[in-house]
């Protein structure tokens, strides 16, 4: 194979990539769900019926309240979370005192939607958002060290 057909090759994967990262963040696509579920709308806060949360995290059995972490900076902004729990598991999740620049902040709504199913911060990184998925799961462990 000559170098400039590797090279086409090459460079086709990464506009490929680029593009598959960009509908996962512009919520155009998102692997993780069937075509048939819904996509999550972007707002402040998301929340489910409590005891739908499902998977091991670093929350424990029994607590409830209401609590919110310290501010969180990184390299593309601060997170700040307020969670709910009842008896153990986390029901809720607001991000409004959160920021993020260059359209990172479309990552909220699936970590929330992640770190409700899992009840804690024990999920994979969300594709092109990896430094905002760290900052969101260190400032959800610091939520709920505070419970």
């Amino acid at each position: 194979m000559s170098r400039n057909v590797r090279v086409r090759v090459a460079n086709t994967f990464i506009a490929a990539s680029a593009i598959a990262g960009g509908l996962v963040l512009t919520n155009h696509f998102h692997p993780f769900t069937s075509a048939a579920a819904s996509t999550p709308t972007p707002s402040s806060s998301a929340s489910t019926p409590a005891g739908s949360g499902s998977g091991s995290g670093s929350s424990s059995g029994g607590k409830s309240g209401t609590k919110t972490s310290d501010a969180i900076p990184y390299q593309f902004g601060q997170v700040q979370l307020t969670v709910t729990e009842a008896n153990g598991k986390i029901t809720a999740i607001d991000y409004s005192n959160s920021s993020a620049s260059n359209g990172r902040e479309q990552a909220y709504p699936y970590l929330v939607q992640y770190a409700i199913k899992a009840n804690g911060s024990n999920f994979s990184n969300l594709s092109g958002a990896t430094y905002t998925t760290m900052a969101f799961q260190q400032a959800l462990d610091n939520a709920l060290a505070k419970f």
